[in-house]
């Protein structure tokens, strides 16, 4: 049976999904060279404009419950503009992570400094373009961390790829420490 990608293959069992975190801090620096003063400046304005969207939410809320409906679409369409600068913020620290990888080129992806989301489609979008690419076996690198750095020192982003090389029945295993995964791609059939 294939997959997305146009090939199957099997993938060992992993453990079971986790809750989004927050960005790395300052002081990982070294083990996430891509995550610059620049990307936590950029995640820092995201959470300002996300405290934003909260508050916004909360008092249309409340203004529709008093029956002040005029109020409530004023800061439903305010919760909106905010919600649109956060993400706009975030899918520029996201591109600010991935550019300087040359991805395309290098057979490896370091997903660190991502939020669970940016990282699934950086995955995403990495296999695919490595697909293609594939001639015999391919060897791609998929750098997730093992989680060292996440909340509780539970990862978040591995268990989710893992569940996605599971999904599309590629061919990996886990490598340096539980923190990557060496993915096998063969070529499309």
């Amino acid at each position: 049976m294939g997959n997305c990608f146009g090939f199957s293959s099997a993938a060992s069992p992993g453990p079971p999904p986790a809750d989004i975190s927050a960005p790395p801090a300052k002081k990982q620096r070294k083990e996430q060279p891509f995550v610059t003063e620049k990307v936590e400046t950029l995640r820092s304005q995201a959470s300002t404009y996300h405290d934003k969207v909260v508050q916004c939410a909360k008092g249309s809320q409340e203004a529709w419950k008093k029956g002040e409906k005029g109020q409530a679409h004023t800061l439903s369409e305010e919760k909106k503009g905010w919600q649109k600068k956060k993400d706009e913020e975030n899918r520029r620290a996201a591109k600010l992570i991935l550019d300087p990888q040359k991805w395309q080129t290098s057979e490896e992806i370091d997903l660190h400094g991502l939020y669970l989301d940016e990282a699934l489609d950086a995955t995403q979008a990495f296999l695919k373009h490595w697909s293609k690419k594939a001639s015999g076996k391919n060897i791609v690198l998929i750098i997730t961390g093992a989680g060292h750095h996440s909340e509780n020192n539970k990862a978040v982003i591995r268990p989710k790829v893992e569940e996605f090389l599971k999904e599309q029945r590629l061919q990996y295993e886990s490598v340096h420490g539980n923190g990557a995964f060496r993915v096998t791609l063969k070529p499309s059939q």
